[in-house]
């Protein structure tokens, strides 16, 4: 590859993320904050850029929520043995295999599947 210049560095990009957007589901998120970016460089109209600009913002700061709201496995698991030890449990042998069990649940559980599943034994 040569070095290229500004403008051919863009319309490389552009090309590379025409690409990428085609590999992901349609209505996917993450290829519509692509195809805001793909469009930011694309246009020459400062009003179409100021909105894929703010579009791809608005993606970021909803990821950004989601991932500091997720509960990790690990995070989960710690604290799952923290709890059997406050409560002092006598047999370690099934307290082991009850956190093994969690492990395997969690790994097999969406996010939304493990939150509704807390809601409703919480709530009952």
């Amino acid at each position: 590859m040569t070095l290229l210049n500004d403008t051919e560095k863009v319309a490389f990009l552009i090309s590379i993320l025409d690409h990428h957007i085609k590999k992901l589901p349609s209505e996917d998120t993450f290829a519509n904050y692509l195809e805001s970016i793909r469009f930011f460089l694309s246009t020459k109209d400062s009003i179409n850029q100021k909105a894929a600009i703010s579009n791809s913002e608005l993606f970021i700061d909803n990821l950004a929520y989601h991932l500091s709201n997720q509960i990790t496995a690990k995070r989960a698991v710690g604290t799952l043995i923290a709890s059997l030890n406050k409560v002092g449990y006598l047999e370690a042998m099934d307290a082991a295999a009850i956190i093994l069990e969690f492990e395997q649940l969690l790994e097999q559980l969406s996010l939304e599947e493990a939150e509704n599943i807390c809601k409703e034994r919480w709530e009952t």
